[in-house]
């Protein structure tokens, strides 16, 4: 059997063609990825004049954080602890929301200064967000912010019926 010249160039030239193709798509250089534009300073790395949230912004999250609860407390701190609840009157559980200049450890103590609730770091959050933290009638809870030096925190405390 005997192959025609046509025939042999019909079945090469594709052969030929693609390791062309391979060989010129090795030699040509891929583009480099795009360099990222300079950024510029976020306005999560400046810290704001004032905590992001207002008291009421904070008070308005009662009703699911703290549903059927009732709003005790509004207090602000810069690194001291301040005292959101006294349970006079019998036993106390409390929830408490903070929003933060600059990213805080926000913890909730009782008098001896044992933690009872912690949250963050984080600009804003919540204390006892999964259940309350309650206290035993004559003890107290107070609000203490950590790792931010004198960061200024808005705190809002809720206590249970």
């Amino acid at each position: 059997m005997s192959v025609s010249p046509a025939h042999l160039v019909r079945e090469i030239v594709p052969f030929v063609l693609l390791a062309c193709a391979c060989g010129a798509a090795v030699s040509v250089p891929l583009p480099s990825p795009p360099t990222p534009a300079p950024t510029q300073p976020s306005a999560a790395s400046a810290p704001p004049a004032s905590p992001p949230e207002s008291y009421d912004d904070l008070a308005a999250r009662g009703p699911t954080l703290a549903p059927g609860m009732g709003e005790i407390a509004r207090r602000s701190s810069s690194g001291d602890a301040v005292e959101l609840l006294r349970a006079t009157a019998g036993d106390a559980c409390v929830r408490v929301a903070f929003a933060a200049e600059a990213p805080v450890a926000a913890k909730l103590v009782d008098g001896k200064g044992e933690a009872l609730a912690t949250a963050g770091p984080a600009l804003q959050g919540a204390l006892g967000e999964r259940g309350p933290v309650c206290v035993r009638k004559g003890e107290l809870v107070q609000a203490v912010a950590e790792g931010a030096g004198k960061a200024h925190v808005r705190w809002v405390a809720w206590q249970a019926p």
